[in-house]
């Protein structure tokens, strides 16, 4: 890989390494629902970053310190698209 001004090329972050530190959920929604959940969690002030994997395989990653904000808006992403949680927040 070419060193630019910033060092050497690197691929993209995995998501173990962009939700380091944060408040994790994995979350499985229908494929269809992911761009309408990712608008909710862009217009939501920060509470959440979204990271996709595949299909409706997704990771929302909070800051320690909004875990309740994310709780509520995971139960009205549950009530309004289905969404199923996958396991405890971690």
């Amino acid at each position: 890989m070419d060193a630019g001004p910033f060092g050497p090329a690197r691929g993209p972050l995995s998501i173990a390494e962009a939700s380091a530190g944060m408040l994790v959920q994995d979350v499985l929604v229908h494929p269809e629902d992911v761009v309408f959940v990712k608008g909710i969690i862009e217009a939501s002030e920060g509470i959440a970053l979204l990271l996709a994997d595949r299909g409706g395989e997704i990771t929302l990653a909070a800051p320690v310190g909004r875990g309740d904000e994310l709780a509520e808006l995971l139960g009205d992403l549950e009530r309004d698209v289905g969404a199923r949680r996958r396991g405890a927040p971690r």
